[in-house]
């Protein structure tokens, strides 16, 4: 069972593409979990929380999940990089390749791997 942390853009000024965004990292995390093996999907589970912060804004609430994030890559063996427009642009997901990078850990993007899980 490959343990897998699962990066995805979040962040956009219209709320719209932020939601489009959480329905389709969550369709590859259960595709994930379909094929066998465990994932970390960091979008599927912070999206929910974040209508919480009150009077925060994107790059406050970034501040907040990252200390957990690293939680959970440190817990993982690989990273698995949703390749939807603005991936390359994220903070975040350059953060996550290169903790991933710095650990030797595989880094790959979905549009790369995705015949592996469906």
């Amino acid at each position: 069972m490959r343990k897998i942390f699962l990066a995805c853009p979040y962040s956009h000024a219209d709320a719209e593409v932020v939601h489009e965004r959480f329905i389709a990292c969550n369709e590859v995390a259960a595709a994930i979990v379909e094929s066998g093996n465990a994932v970390f999907s960091q979008v599927s589970m912070s999206h929910p929380i974040n209508q919480a912060f009150v009077g925060k804004d994107s790059a406050a609430i970034g501040k907040l999940w990252a200390p957990v994030d690293a939680v959970f890559m440190d817990m993982m063996e690989e990273l698995i990089i949703l390749d939807l427009p603005g991936w390359d642009l994220s903070s975040g997901i350059k953060r996550e390749i290169e903790f991933f990078k710095n650990k030797d850990r595989r880094v790959s993007l979905w549009s790369e791997v995705k015949a592996e899980f469906v």
